[in-house]
């Protein structure tokens, strides 16, 4: 209709005013085109193809977190008005290892459905016990922080929430003796004089895992951090572990 009219009035002399009407109908058209969002869901499921819950899903534009969500009892996940341009996606959850992806919405190879395998971590994870008490669970942290323990750093929820890391290892950079590497599968590793700290999350021993890969920051209820094996509780003591250090983590309820 409009190319109808275009065509008349050039006919009548009048088609100069008629053509910047025609591209500012293309700009507006091209402006809307370059507004188009997506819809991006998926699902976070486990090796056994099990549903995973309350998995943080965050999403990454140009490098900056954009927006979180969190997964349904069936393991599924939305997030909507989504730029056509390349993100990433950023999947953890307590007791899994996490996961990173990259995708395109809107692109013909890259579906706006997307499917999140996440690894168990180590099995040494299923014997955490989590007592659903949180002032019993976080008793000693608070009794050895009050005793002013020289030995050890603490960090409890509020300071960690004010610092809002993305990775646990993100407290430790500026600590001294402390390196912090950037991780293959995501996250950081801890080294104190070379070697690997020993883990402890709510009293459990976790071997050979690394501080980001078992505990998200959301879960923290307390940290200490002891760089060597001087001050460190007689029950967490480990003889082969000496100079390593030791991390000591305790969640906290929802």
């Amino acid at each position: 209709m409009i190319r109808t009219l275009v065509a008349a009035l050039a006919l009548c002399g009048l088609l100069r005013p008629v053509r910047g009407f025609v591209a500012a109908q293309d700009a507006a058209v091209t402006s809307s085109a370059d507004a188009t969002t997506y819809q991006l869901s998926g699902v976070v499921i486990d090796s056994a193809r099990v549903p995973v819950p309350e998995a943080e899903v965050t999403l990454i534009e140009a490098g900056v977190v954009s927006r979180r969500v969190v997964t349904d009892p069936a393991g599924r996940f939305t997030l909507r008005g989504v730029p056509a341009t390349r993100l990433t996606v950023h999947v953890r959850r307590l007791g899994y290892r996490q996961q990173t992806l990259e995708v395109l919405p809107g692109a013909d190879s890259q579906p706006t459905f997307v499917e999140i395998i996440l690894a168990v971590v180590p099995a040494e994870l299923k014997g955490i016990v989590v007592n659903p008490s949180p002032p019993e669970r976080l008793r000693e942290f608070y009794e050895r922080r009050e005793q002013r323990h020289g030995f050890a750093r603490f960090l409890e929820y509020a300071e960690i929430s004010r610092r809002a890391p993305r990775n646990l290892s993100e407290l430790f950079r500026s600590v001294p003796g402390i390196t912090i590497r950037a991780a293959s599968g995501g996250g950081n590793t801890i080294r104190v004089r070379g070697c690997q700290p020993m883990v402890w999350v709510d009293g459990q021993r976790i071997p050979g895992a690394e501080l980001d890969e078992v505990v998200q920051p959301s879960d923290i209820g307390g940290i200490e951090f002891y760089p060597s094996s001087a001050g460190i509780p007689a029950q967490y003591m480990d003889p082969s572990n000496r100079l390593c250090g030791l991390i000591l983590v305790w969640t906290r309820s929802e």
